[in-house]
C-alpha cells in the first residue's frame, strides 16, 4: 500500500501545467452517486491528469477501457473511505503534514518548490493533500482488515517458519548432559544435585564424573554431547532446553530411561531476550490529591511493617484494592518492559531484589511494590511468530481485502449519472 501512495504521489511534481488547466476548467458535474456520497467531473479530472502524467513519463499509451477502469477504480476508493469512515478510521492533519514533507524530501524538493512546480495553484496543492490522506486512509483500512478479518493458523506459522529455519529451527545448541537410571529411587538425588549446580555449588563437570550413568561417547569430556539443532534432539530436551540461558541448567527431566539434567554451555544464532521481572505490589485506589495523600500515608505504615518483617503478601491480601493479585498476595507474577504503566514500571527498574518501593503513584491509585526476582527471558520464537504471523496475514489479507471491496460494491448504491468528459 506505502508504494501505492508513493506511486500516486510520485507524478504530482510532473502535472504543474495539467492541473493548473484542470482547476482552471474545473465542472462540478456530477458523474456517479456513490451511497451518500458523489464522485464529480473535476475529480475525475484530476485523477486522469495524474495517471496521463504517468503513461506520459512511462511512454505507455492509454490501454483499452481505460475510462471505465479508472472510474472504477475512484468507486473502489470511495467505497473504502466510506468503509473507514464508519469504522472511525481516520488521519489527522498532522500525520498527512508529515506524509507531504516526507515526499518532498523524498524528491529533494522544499514544501514551497513543490508548490512552484504545481504552479503555485492552492486548489492543485489541496488535491495532491486530499489525495495523501485519503491513501492514509484507505491503507489503514487495509490494515485494519488484516489484523481484524484474516486469521493465520499455527501450523501454518509453524511451517513457515520450518521452511525457512526460523525461530529456535535457526539454533544450534551445545549441551552438557547428566543422566541418573531409576526414576523412583533417584528423583531427590537429583533434585539436590540440580539445586547444587544451580546455586553454583556444584561445578557439571564434576556432576558429571560423580553421578552420571550415562554410557558411551556422552559419558565422555564432561557429558557434551556436541552442537545439535533443535529437531535433531529428543523432543524432551529441545522442549527444555529453550528456556535455559547460556551456562544455565535444565530442571530435572524425566523420561521411560531415568533422569536428564542438562546444560546449555552455548548456543549459536541470533538470540532476542528481555529483562522478565517478577514484581508484586499493594494497591490503594486514589483519584483526588486528598485522597492520594491519604493512599501514600496508609502505604509508608504498611510498608514499615513489611520493612520490620510481617510478610508482604499477607498485607496485600487484606490491603490491596487491586482484588485479582490481592488473591495471590499481590503478585503480578513476571512482567515484560513495557507491560505496565510508565510510572509503575520506572519504580520496580530501580528497587532491589526483596526490597520495597517508596509508594508510587499511577492512573489507578497509589502503590507500594516488591521485586521478587529478575531474569533474563529468550523471546525469540514468540518475536519470530509474531513477525512470520505479520508478513502471512498481509499476504493473505492482500488476497482476500479485494474480494472484501467487491462485496461493499455489490451492497452499495451506485448510480451513473452522466459519462465523463475525457
Amino acid at each position: 500500500m506505502k508504494q501505492n501512495i508513493k506511486k500516486t504521489l510520485l507524478w504530482f511534481s510532473l502535472m504543474s501545467s495539467i492541473a493548473s488547466n484542470s482547476y482552471a476548467q474545473m465542472s462540478d458535474k456530477v458523474l456517479v452517486i456513490v451511497n451518500d456520497d458523489v464522485i464529480t467531473q473535476s475529480e475525475f479530472d484530476f485523477r486522469l491528469a495524474s495517471v496521463n502524467a504517468e503513461l506520459v513519463q512511462t511512454g505507455q499509451a492509454l490501454p483499452e477501457n481505460f475510462i471505465k477502469q479508472l472510474m472504477d477504480s475512484m468507486i473502489n476508493d470511495r467505497l473504502q473511505l466510506q468503509e473507514a469512515e464508519r469504522r472511525g478510521i481516520e488521519v489527522s492533519e498532522v500525520q498527512v503534514d508529515e506524509a507531504v514533507a516526507r515526499f518532498t524530501q523524498q524528491q529533494g524538493q522544499t514544501l514551497d518548490e513543490f508548490k512552484q512546480s504545481l504552479g503555485n495553484v492552492e486548489r492543485a496543492f489541496q488535491g495532491f493533500r486530499q489525495t495523501v490522506k485519503d491513501s492514509l486512509i484507505i491503507s489503514l483500512l487495509t490494515e485494519f482488515y488484516a489484523n481484524n478479518r484474516v486469521f493465520v493458523p499455527n501450523y501454518e506459522i509453524e511451517g513457515a517458519m520450518e521452511q525457512n529455519k526460523l525461530g529456535d529451527a535457526s539454533f544450534e545448541y551445545q549441551i552438557a548432559h547428566l543422566f541418573i537410571q531409576n526414576v523412583d529411587d533417584n528423583k531427590e538425588k537429583a533434585e539436590l544435585i540440580r539445586e547444587q549446580l544451580n546455586d553454583g555449588d556444584l561445578d557439571f563437570t564434576d556432576a558429571i564424573n560423580k553421578y552420571s550413568q550415562a554410557t558411551g561417547a556422552a559419558a565422555q569430556d564432561g557429558g557434551l554431547i556436541g552442537w545439535r539443532k533443535a529437531d535433531e534432539l529428543p523432543e524432551l530436551f529441545s522442549t527444555a532446553i529453550k528456556g535455559v540461558q547460556v551456562g544455565g541448567v535444565s530442571d530435572v527431566l524425566e523420561s521411560p530411561n531415568g533422569l536428564h539434567i542438562l546444560k546449555l554451555v552455548d548456543r549459536k544464532g541470533d538470540v532476542i531476550e528481555i529483562l522478565q521481572t517478577n514484581v508484586r505490589h499493594i494497591l490503594i485506589e486514589a483519584e483526588s490529591d486528598i485522597a492520594i495523600k491519604q493512599a501514600t500515608k496508609k502505604l509508608l505504615k504498611i510498608k514499615g511493617r513489611i520493612d520490620e518483617g510481617e510478610d508482604f503478601g499477607q498485607l496485600a491480601r487484606i490491603h490491596s484494592d487491586d482484588s485479582v493479585s490481592a488473591a495471590n498476595g499481590g503478585s503480578l507474577d513476571w512482567v515484560n518492559p513495557g507491560q505496565m504503566v510508565a510510572p509503575f514500571e520506572e519504580a520496580f527498574k530501580q528497587v532491589a531484589l526483596n526490597d520495597v518501593s517508596q509508594p508510587v503513584v499511577t492512573q489507578f491509585g497509589v502503590h507500594i511494590l516488591q521485586v521478587v526476582d529478575r531474569r533474563q527471558e529468550n523471546v525469540t520464537e514468540i518475536v519470530m511468530k509474531n513477525r512470520v504471523r505479520g508478513v502471512l496475514r498481509r499476504q493473505r489479507a492482500n488476497r482476500e481485502f479485494s474480494q472484501w471491496v467487491r462485496q461493499l460494491k455489490e451492497q452499495a448504491y451506485i448510480s451513473h449519472v452522466a459519462e465523463p468528459s475525457a
